[in-house]
């Protein structure tokens, strides 16, 4: 008997890996629309295709409840039966937001539910909710006097997590007052050195955590914390009985008095891990995450808001956002908690909850905090309308990529995405740290560049050491430009007989001065064999493209690029990061790249060309920046012609000189500027001038009359100054009129010049 049961034991458990899993359902009911992105502009008509399918095929005579309207406000409900399985709909929106159709099919005495939420003018949406003129003040209280109570941290090695790369702990620290703790998986990388760090925070429930080893195998320290104040490596069931029991329903904890909110010891709980990070752990003092969805969306959104130490987050279908929604009708963030009265009776918990809206956080975060925002359409428990408001109001860099299929939940592409999103922003490269530099300093003003700025000047030329700006104001320009014409030719000289040795030696030493650098480039034109001025031909482009007859001799010029990019390394052998400047002043027609030389389409080949070279040549210190010139009427539909997209440009510049009268320079500047800075704002862009200046400075006055009120206006990183010698000079020089100009211009406390950016980087 005991033999056979052994047998049938083993029978059973060999078969088990050889049996299918169950996925997916044999009934499908699919709603779709008419518009791929399910975006709709307001007034316009959704229309919408539903079918119910068995194993594929139309199933007949299907009974089914469906209902549409304003997402968790539907208008309309009924059930009929689909003759042939298949129904249309008709829906609009006269104000924005999202108006959702769902089906649920019954068949066989099961149900059968499909969805599609469609969004009308989404990027108009915006919260109700309202911040507390306290709101700031009180939670900067809260964190202060939780800091009165000291971490107090514990520390236990994880063997059994633990890998050859990472080293994983369960970790705790006290949190808002003695003896409340909040505990965490710490996973931090085993090779010695300072690290960026990321916080993920959780989702709504009670559950251990595991921590997150992968992510800390790329090189990135991570924290892992629970929020309900217990350890998070315990049994399961430990976890259960705390969620059915204590911990029940506990979002709906001390909902009337914002000082006794179950969430605040949460949300101090997540600065309070910050701290542990920055004390604690090999952060690097400079990259800093914090990430999560639903409820750990809004975490990640209160963190960011509240700790100027983040630089980046994301949130994904962020949780408690625009509670006051529902108090106008309108679809209101989870725990729904004014939905099903409006509130009516509730005024102590109204006023409380504008405290612990992740509205009010996210109006607090500030452009030097980078955010990615992720959420479904068909999300029934985070509303699309509250995701997408409260992604509206934030005011720093951000870049959204809804998933309208998804309700609560992610799929694999969504996941990777995000993930992808994190380690570039943390693992951040040269470029990107020069990125963040520029726009660090932005707040502080804007810097002052010249172009060949230590290789001649007015009354010299070749001398070490020298500079006209040096001579002028007693420090150099925090940004000095340099041009790899001739390059491309194998000459050892550049187009301006600049030595390519000397171009290495004082880029180097402009940054390890703690300078900022930028190359541009004029190339010969390859098919003619002129210089970057010769425009008889308008098939230079279109020949050195992929195909053309130039195209191999055009991948031979940037090779010998690539070869000088390989030598500009600091003292510690690290690559110097460059604000690198190609085909510039293209909406002009001078130069074999210009407006009239190629079409959209070609110029779009080159800078793609050139641009995919050099990325898969490894050079990620390379900040691309894209700069045509003084235009004087921009349009979205003309700048957007030749705009290579936002993910091949980090830096918007104009070249803007004053060859006509003052009066149409400051027109023309002052309108294209205003184009450009909210093209900039809206596209999370930096923006300079790249090239600027008056020949020979006819006008003594020119820098802090003309030049200077119009860049006041704009949130310009930089302008550059084109170079001095002896015919024609756009800088200053000790012994032109203009030097007491300049000097003037030296002391201002908006421009910035090589001492002042080192003080800060300092």
């Amino acid at each position: 008997m005991k033999k056979s049961l052994i047998v049938l034991w083993l029978v059973v458990v060999t078969a088990l890996p050889l049996m299918a899993q169950v996925v997916g359902k044999q009934i499908v009911v699919t709603v779709e629309p008419d518009h791929r992105d399910w975006t709709y502009t307001t007034g316009q008509t959704a229309n919408f295709n539903v079918e119910v399918r068995r194993s594929g095929t139309l199933v007949d005579d299907v009974n089914v409840d469906y209902e549409a309207g304003p997402e968790m406000y539907p208008e309309v409900k009924k059930n009929v039966t689909l003759k042939d399985g298949t129904m249309k709909w008709r829906g609009t929106m006269k104000q924005p937001g999202f108006y959702r159709l769902k089906v649920v099919a019954h068949v066989g005495g099961k149900d059968y539910e499909g969805m599609c939420t469609a969004a009308f003018s989404p990027e108009k949406l915006q919260p109700t909710t309202v911040m507390p003129q306290d709101f700031e003040s009180y939670w900067q209280r809260a964190i202060q006097e939780a800091r009165w109570t000291s971490l107090e941290p514990t520390k236990r090695l994880l063997p059994e997590r633990s890998t050859k790369d990472v080293d994983v702990y369960e970790v705790s620290f006290q949190n808002m007052r003695w003896n409340s703790r909040t505990y965490g998986i710490l996973s931090v990388p085993v090779k010695p050195g300072k690290y960026p760090a990321l916080l993920r925070v959780p989702g709504a429930g009670v559950r251990p955590y595991s921590g997150d080893v992968w992510t800390a195998a790329q090189g990135i320290i991570t924290l892992e914390i629970g929020i309900h104040g217990i350890p998070v490596t315990m049994e399961q069931g430990v976890y259960d009985n705390l969620q059915n029991g204590g911990l029940h329903d506990y979002w709906n904890y001390g909902t009337d008095d914002r000082d006794q909110s179950y969430y605040k010891r949460v949300v101090l709980g997540c600065i309070r891990a910050l701290d542990y990070i920055e004390q604690y752990t090999p952060w690097n003092g400079r990259d800093l995450g914090v990430t999560g969805s639903s409820q750990g969306g809004f975490l990640s959104l209160a963190t960011a808001g509240l700790d100027r130490r983040v630089t980046c987050y994301g949130v994904v279908h962020g949780a408690m956002c625009d509670h006051m929604a529902a108090l106008s009708g309108r679809a209101c963030g989870w725990p729904h908690w004014f939905y099903w009265n409006k509130g009516k009776g509730m005024e102590r918990q109204i006023e409380t909850s504008r405290y612990y809206d992740g509205v009010n956080f996210a109006r607090l975060i500030t452009d030097r905090q980078q955010g990615w925002f992720s959420f479904g359409y068909n999300d029934d428990v985070v509303p699309p309308t509250t995701a997408y408001a409260t992604y509206n109001i934030v005011k720093g860099p951000k870049e959204l990529s809804p998933y309208p299929l998804t309700k609560h939940f992610w799929f694999q592409e969504q996941w990777d995405e995000w993930q992808q999103w994190l380690f570039d922003h943390l693992l951040a490269t040269k470029a990107k740290s020069l990125a963040q530099r520029l726009t660090t300093l932005r707040e502080h003003g804007y810097m002052a560049g010249h172009q060949d700025d230590p290789f001649y000047g007015v009354t010299w030329e070749w001398e070490q050491g020298r500079s006209d700006v040096l001579e002028t104001v007693g420090d150099y320009p925090a940004v000095m430009g340099f041009d790899l014409g001739g390059i491309e030719m194998g000459d050892e000289k550049n187009l301006d007989s600049v030595p390519f040795t000397r171009i290495r030696e004082e880029l180097i030493a402009h940054h390890e001065r703690g300078g900022i650098v930028t190359l541009s480039w004029h190339p010969r034109n390859p098919l003619t064999g002129g210089t970057a001025w010769d425009v008889t031909s308008t098939l230079t482009v279109r020949s050195i493209l992929p195909g053309g007859s130039q195209h191999t001799k055009f991948t031979l010029w940037l090779e010998r690029i690539a070869q000088f990019l390989e030598t500009l390394k600091d003292k510690d052998g690290q690559p110097v990061p460059i604000i690198f400047r190609p085909w510039h002043e293209n909406n002009g027609s001078w130069f074999w790249w210009g407006q009239k030389l190629c079409s959209d389409e070609e110029f779009h080949g080159l800078w793609n060309m050139t641009q995919d070279y050099f990325t898969n040549r490894g050079f990620d210190n390379l900040l691309w920046s894209y700069s045509p010139n003084l235009d004087g009427g921009w349009t979205w539909d003309r700048f957007m012609k030749r705009y290579p997209g936002n993910d091949r440009v980090t830096l918007i510049g104009e070249d803007a000189y004053q060859w006509g009268t003052e009066r149409d320079f400051l027109q023309a500047v002052d309108a294209d500027l205003k184009f450009l800075s909210q093209f900039a704002k809206d596209n999370g862009k930096l923006l300079a001038m790249t090239e600027c200046g008056l020949k020979n400075m006819t006008d003594a006055t020119w820098w802090t009359r003309v030049l200077k009120p119009v860049m006041d206006r704009h949130p310009l990183s930089y302008f550059l100054l084109w170079r001095n010698y002896k015919k024609e000079y756009f800088g200053p020089s000790p012994e032109l009129p203009c030097a007491a100009d300049y000097r003037k211009l030296y002391k201002s406390q908006n421009v910035l010049f090589l001492k002042e950016i080192e003080k800060l980087k300092n």
